[in-house]
């Protein structure tokens, strides 16, 4: 049995002494072993209070915390397999990116020659001996990143690992996130950017208002919030649409020209996805592409208005 990297219990957090001001309000989620989960919401959600609980750095008012099977309150010998980026790295800006990691294996009781493996992988060996002042905001973050990287974690968690990163460093950051996973690190995460959420997360969370209101596969979010919508790029249009008007849990949302070829959207009243490919070529449509639509910032938006709406 696979023991979870974390598992949150009912966690209350109130920062008014009559609990009127909830920041949390019954949040409950986990992390499997060598996965990665992504906690998204709106800003003021409870996502930065979520990550300080998990770290010990505050007490919720009521629910517990596991990390790791031990209690972060009580066992901070924990933190020792545990990585944190937060969301705003404060380092110091009159040391070199070399400098803060030896110092911080030195407060670790790490051996100093992981330095030049953690520098390695987030691709900073060239700057390391720059002084943190003359970094940019995305090369600070990597620096973070490979602070958080000493002593091979077992769990890393990271509160918007790409906030005010560039598209080049988020690409960077992604490939890091993908070789921990591939290596076994379990990865708690909150992040906007939805594109690596997308191709990263095997578990998401949706928090509003300190209340988790969605927990499931991208794929399962993208269904709920947008129900099953299917792309078939084709060049046999006119066939397609024949075929289609045969099948009942079938109706065409939208068609789109695409050069010579045609793509449509399909929308599924269920899950049949399969069984539509084998009819759709068994009955001669010339299909070049067929997947499911994965617009998980579409989907998000949509899954917010309706937290919205519930929630008032």
């Amino acid at each position: 049995m696979i023991m979870n990297a974390i598992i949150a219990e009912n966690l209350k957090k109130f920062y008014d002494k009559k609990g009127k001001k909830a920041a949390l309000n019954g949040v409950s989620f986990e992390t499997e072993r060598g996965s990665v989960t992504a906690l998204l919401g709106p800003n003021g959600s409870g996502k930065t209070t979520s990550i300080r609980i998990i770290m010990g750095l505050i007490f919720p008012n009521e629910g517990k915390v596991s990390i790791l099977g031990d209690d972060p309150f009580s066992s901070k010998k924990v933190f020792r397999e545990v990585g944190y980026v937060q969301e705003l790295p404060n380092l110091p800006p009159f040391m070199s990116g070399r400098e803060v990691l030896e110092m911080s294996c030195s407060l670790k009781g790490i051996d100093k020659a992981e330095v030049s493996k953690v520098l390695d992988i987030v691709g900073m060996k060239e700057f390391a001996d720059r002084k943190i002042a003359k970094y940019s905001k995305g090369m600070t973050q990597r620096i973070a990143i490979a602070e958080a990287l000493l002593g091979n974690p077992s769990l890393l968690v990271m509160d918007e690992p790409n906030i005010g990163t560039d598209p080049i460093i988020n690409l960077k950051i992604r490939e890091i996130i993908q070789d921990l996973k591939k290596g076994g690190t379990s990865v708690f995460m909150t992040s906007h950017q939805l594109d690596d959420v997308r191709k990263l997360a095997n578990t998401v969370y949706l928090i509003y208002k300190g209340k988790i209101f969605f927990k499931g596969t991208v794929e399962d979010m993208v269904k709920k919030f947008l129900g099953i919508i299917v792309i078939v790029d084709t060049t046999t249009p006119e066939k397609l649409q024949e075929v289609i008007k045969s099948i009942d849990y079938v109706t065409v949302s939208e068609t789109r020209k695409r050069g010579e070829d045609y793509r449509f959207l399909l929308s599924l009243k269920e899950d049949r996805r399969e069984e539509l490919s084998q009819i759709l070529i068994s009955q001669g449509v010339k299909i070049k592409d067929f997947f499911i639509n994965d617009e998980l910032d579409e989907a998000y938006g949509r899954a917010m208005e309706n937290a919205s709406k519930t929630s008032n």
